[in-house]
């Protein structure tokens, strides 16, 4: 994500338009399209965000006296099954910012300061790290109140069955719905809106690219259910004309193809086994378990000895 942004931030000009100096002119369209695929589920925080959070907190740790005795757990996994349930995690936790650490230049582009864009690599982890104490607390507190433990919030809201416990589980949906809405404003629209409209420049602005992807995000999901210079070897006019310094191969550049297959490949089997786990693909399964972090080290190690 900090890298991501700090391109733009330097630069000023979109994901969309800085994705042509690595796959071409034309290549760039893939990413772009692939991006505009995927529909960033992070974490919001937004005032109402926290509100609710640190209320749910305060009252759960009140109610249990305390914050419960998960804290005392002993691991019962050891040697390499442990090593690989923490990869497994830190893939999952990375995979889910990876929406916004693509298009996170969509947003540093407008800087006025490109260090601005590093500051992400202290307050972010600071704030994932917050988020998920405030689970493991509850969490630990619903076991002492309710005798189980309770992870998803929604569950634990619906345990609240008093007059004031009805009035807390309608505050706390409120504030999960402004939180999401404000996180969908900002992580999807904002972006496939710039994507759409760098594919399907003649016909899609942004405005347009906003109403599509509201329309089309909406029934995907379901809910119901620039600077003239040339900066680090950067030469910003030519990302933008055609046959120019990124034009590559007719508007490929085949080497960043190579990295996405040597990412890519190697996970397929895994993704076999996610569907039917009747077939034995050995150990592969490991590579899967961790396939966003093998996928991005693996793309760009290949593409920087390609290149």
């Amino acid at each position: 994500m900090v890298s991501n942004g700090a391109i733009s931030a330097k630069l000023h000009v979109p994901f969309p338009v800085a994705a042509r100096a690595t796959f071409g002119f034309y290549f760039a369209r893939f990413a772009v399209g692939d991006s505009a695929e995927l529909f960033d589920d992070s974490e919001s925080f937004t005032n109402f965000g926290w509100d609710y959070e640190l209320s749910t907190t305060a009252a759960m740790a009140s109610l249990a006296k305390g914050s419960g005795d998960i804290w005392a757990q002993k691991s019962e996994m050891h040697g390499s099954i442990r090593l690989w349930l923490i990869m497994t995690f830190m893939m999952s936790m990375s995979g889910g910012w990876s929406t916004m650490a693509t298009n996170i230049p969509d947003f540093t582009r407008h800087s006025k300061d490109s260090r601005g864009a590093y500051w992400q690599a202290v307050f972010v982890p600071v704030l994932v790290i917050t988020v998920a104490m405030i689970g493991i607390i509850c969490t630990s507190c619903a076991k002492v109140i309710y005798g189980e433990y309770i992870w998803s919030p929604l569950d634990l809201a619906a345990k609240w069955t008093s007059p004031g416990g009805r009035a807390a589980s309608f505050f706390v949906g409120f504030s999960w719905a402004v939180a999401q809405i404000g996180v969908n404003v900002s992580a999807n629209i904002v972006s496939a809106s710039n994507e759409m409209s760098s594919l399907y420049p003649k016909y899609i602005n942004l405005r347009r690219g906003a109403i599509f992807t509201t329309l089309i995000g909406g029934w995907v999901m379901v809910p119901w259910k620039v600077i003239y210079s040339a900066k680090q070897n950067i030469d910003i006019p030519s990302l933008c004309r055609p046959r120019a310094r990124y034009w590559y191969k007719g508007g490929w550049n085949l080497r960043a193809g190579v990295a996405i297959l040597g990412s890519v490949g190697p996970d397929m089997p895994g993704m076999v086994y996610a569907v039917n786990s009747k077939v034995n693909i050995g150990g592969a399964i490991y590579i899967y378990d961790i396939n966003f972090l093998y996928g991005f080290a693996s793309a760009f190690l290949v593409h920087c000895a390609s290149n």
